[in-house]
């Protein structure tokens, strides 16, 4: 299971959330699926031509931001819980709006507007490198059931986590600069 964040223009968001069928266009260039017409349908009824194909561009590389396996872990240790806590500590499982019910993966995506995810970078740039981690040990990933657990949690591991809460805080700054939206997704 990985965790993506992918910053939006709001107009796009607003659309994600008026019709979330069209997410997996979106995230992925698929088209939502149609099933084929039936036999009576085709025959009586109303002629309509078919959609045009659409062109989907991938996203840019700064237009993402790829979690990877960490993503539970990094909830676990700013809530030091496995699937809840508050807002904005949570905000990775737990934020912004469910866009309809599309499952993309592993539930739907969800979208923060700009205000969360200022929420949630303002909670992130108040969290300090050598404290964020204390009192967490391997043994807290096992009992919880964390994904991607560090069973032999230590020093060097907070270290390299803190490398995705630096990576967590860039990517914020950057939606806040350009007041974009952020779907949050887990595939």
């Amino acid at each position: 299971m990985l965790f993506e964040l992918r910053r939006v223009p709001l107009a796009d968001l607003d659309a994600l959330y008026q019709d979330p069928s069209d997410i997996f266009f979106y995230l992925s260039g698929e088209e939502p699926y149609q099933p084929p017409k039936s036999f009576f349908k085709r025959v009586f009824g109303p002629k309509t031509p078919p959609k045009p194909k659409r062109e989907w561009t991938p996203p840019s590389d700064d237009m993402l931001l790829d979690l990877e396996t960490n993503w539970h872990v990094l909830h676990y240790v700013l809530c030091r819980n496995a699937w809840e806590g508050p807002l904005p500590q949570a905000t990775l499982l737990s934020g912004g709006t469910e866009l309809g019910k599309v499952d993309v993966g592993y539930g739907p995506a969800r979208g923060l507007n700009p205000m969360e995810a200022d929420d949630f970078l303002t909670y992130l740039s108040s969290l300090n490198k050598e404290q964020y981690a204390l009192g967490i040990e391997g043994k807290d990933f096992v009992e919880n059931d964390i994904y991607g657990g560090y069973t032999g949690w230590n020093s060097d591991d907070a270290a390299n986590l803190w490398d995705y809460i630096e990576a967590l805080k860039a990517f914020l700054t950057k939606a806040k600069q350009e007041n974009h939206g952020i779907i949050l997704h887990l595939y």
